[in-house]
């Protein structure tokens, strides 16, 4: 029954305080993960928007392109007349 007591004891005093700074550890990180899936969560949401400012330019990108038609052939009928 002594043995039982010291063996109690034993857990008591290294066991246990070591499983509570194992388990603090862990809330800590848990709780770090926690603050950055939320920082990138927020960045997302720029991400988004900044991709709807990219579908506004295709209007812009199909705009040049005429006008660069449009300059080749002035270029070349100005070159005709030269």
């Amino acid at each position: 029954m002594t043995l039982w007591w010291i063996g109690n004891a034993l857990f008591l005093i290294l066991v246990v305080p070591v499983v509570v700074v194992l388990l603090q550890v862990l809330r800590g990180s848990a709780v770090n993960v926690g603050r950055r899936i939320d920082a990138i969560h927020d960045q997302a949401g720029g991400i988004v928007i900044a991709a709807d400012d990219v579908k506004a330019l295709i209007p812009t990108r199909d705009a040049v392109k005429r006008v660069g038609a449009g300059l080749t052939r002035y270029v070349k009928a100005v070159d005709r007349l030269l």
